[in-house]
């Protein structure tokens, strides 16, 4: 259901990114070479407009492969605005690449042969300065001019689709609430039946839908309210009701939607799959895969590589006082346990004695630790001690943002513990996270710790990654238990 609806606006996405790309290109041809807003070098002149409407098909071409590619054109809710910025971004860079790589090298082929065949044109860098910027602008324009139609026509009522939610127990009451997401695809769930709560009874969600009657009176509702849609919410204990509101409904013309209480299970997310026409649920299947794995690696590799050039200098006098205000090794290796379970060995300064786990085994530290040294206890205290863990960002062991790594001997103890604490182990590992962008370090329960690394795994995306570094650098660097 609502993935033909998606589709339907994948196809306006797709017009508009093509309208997009063809204005924003012929703009700023007109803006480089007759807007005199940048010097024309008085050489080369103006180049002939046929030259560029030539080059313009691959342009648009590598565009839309490269949309396609980042999954602009999937059935999937709406991004953030900095998303889709960051991701039109990256299309403009690629596609960039993408054509000067293919121009250079026909440009390498001509030489030399007849004139026929020779190709002198090149790309002028005025004219891709001024595209970048124009380009980014009008889709994104266009897209978001899209949604506000789209809001506009639902809001008046037009073409609305009605959505009866069969239980009104937490599975309910969450789909429900999934599907308030899609308001801006004129879905609108106009109530519950449940045989277990009164009529009129308000359901405690957005926008306070109500229970419109029992499972009995399922017949009379559909009509009544003009029901196009209904979602079945009950759990398996309920098998009776489910074939009873079958039987009902196949005397309607509505379409029905199965909710198997098997996603109660899941922490994650759950997908359904097809294995030769036998339906296939995926339990705890993380949003980071695939294509966003992909652009996760780019950026924390670029960033580790650039940060740690910055901080070569704060690192080399680091480790200098760290040598000479204590005996033993500047930096600390240990065993943690990263993406699938898999061991590494993490990088850290020393800030403690060494040998400090001589008599005491392994234990967790405590913010008053006895042995801690005095430049260990600065170290910590500012987080300058985890610099070191670029390495392990730059090697591919870890990334930037992620729950942070725990050692082998604790993580057994914790997931015999602690129901799906392997969970966290869907994603790397990261230098900072979530939970500590909320002040929630090693002396903070691990349940409560676990929460917000399950928080960040189920809603992964680059503009929560955006959000949790500008909170690392205003704040997140501090640990205020350390005196």
């Amino acid at each position: 259901m609502i993935k033909r609806h998606r589709t339907r606006l994948v196809g306006f996405f797709f017009l508009s990114d093509c309208i997009g790309v063809l204005y924003s290109f012929f703009c700023s041809y007109l803006i480089r070479f007759y807007a005199y807003i940048i010097p024309i070098n008085p050489e080369r002149g103006i180049p002939s407009l046929a030259s560029y409407i030539a080059v313009f098909p691959l342009f648009l071409i590598t565009h839309i492969i490269i949309f396609y590619i980042q999954g602009f054109y999937k059935t999937r809710l709406k991004r953030t605005k900095i998303d889709d910025f960051f991701f039109i971004a990256l299309n403009v860079v690629l596609t960039f690449l993408v054509v000067q790589a293919v121009l250079s090298y026909l440009y390498s082929y001509s030489q030399g042969q007849a004139p026929l065949f020779r190709m002198d044109f090149k790309l002028s860098h005025g004219f891709l300065a001024v595209y970048f910027v124009v380009v980014i602008f009008m889709v994104s324009f266009l897209r978001n001019q899209i949604y506000f139609f789209m809001k506009r026509r639902y809001a008046k009522g037009r073409n609305l689709k009605n959505v009866l939610v069969v239980g009104a127990g937490e599975m309910g009451k969450a789909v429900a609430q999934k599907l308030a997401q899609y308001k801006d695809l004129g879905f609108v769930v106009k109530g519950f039946l449940d045989d277990e709560k009164k009529k009129e009874e308000e359901v405690d969600i957005d926008g306070g839908v109500k229970v419109l009657g029992s499972i009995q009176e399922l017949g009379p509702i559909l009509e009544k309210e003009n029901i196009s849609d209904v979602f079945i919410a009950l759990d398996l204990n309920n098998y009776p009701k489910i074939l009873e509101t079958f039987k009902i409904l196949d005397k309607h013309v509505v379409n029905v939607r199965l909710i198997p209480d098997l996603f109660q299970l899941s922490t994650l997310k759950a997908s359904i799959q097809d294995l030769e026409g036998f339906p296939v649920i995926s339990i705890d299947e993380p949003p980071l895969r695939g294509m966003m794995r992909f652009v996760k690696r780019i950026m924390d590799t670029v960033a580790s590589v650039i940060l740690l050039a910055l901080l070569s200098p704060l690192l080399l006098i680091v480790g200098f006082l760290i040598k000479i205000g204590s005996k033993g090794s500047v930096f600390y290796q240990q065993e943690r346990v990263g993406l699938d379970g898999r061991r590494f060995i993490l990088y850290k300064f020393r800030t403690m004695i060494s040998d400090a786990e001589k008599e005491t085994g392994p234990v967790m530290c405590r913010p008053n630790d006895p042995r801690i040294t005095k430049i260990g206890r600065a170290l910590r205290k500012f987080s300058i001690d985890e610099f070191p863990q670029l390495i392990n960002v730059l090697k591919g062991e870890m990334s930037l943002i992620g729950p942070r790594p725990e050692r082998p001997v604790f993580v057994k103890d914790f997931k015999e513990k602690i129901p799906k604490y392997m969970l966290r182990h869907k994603v790397k590992s990261g230098i900072t996270g979530w939970a500590q962008v909320h002040g929630l370090r090693q002396d903070t329960p691990i349940d409560k710790r676990l929460e917000y690394d399950f928080y960040y795994i189920q809603n992964w995306s680059l503009a929560l990654d955006l959000k949790i570094i500008w909170r690392t650098l205003r704040k997140g660097f501090i640990d205020k238990n350390i005196k």
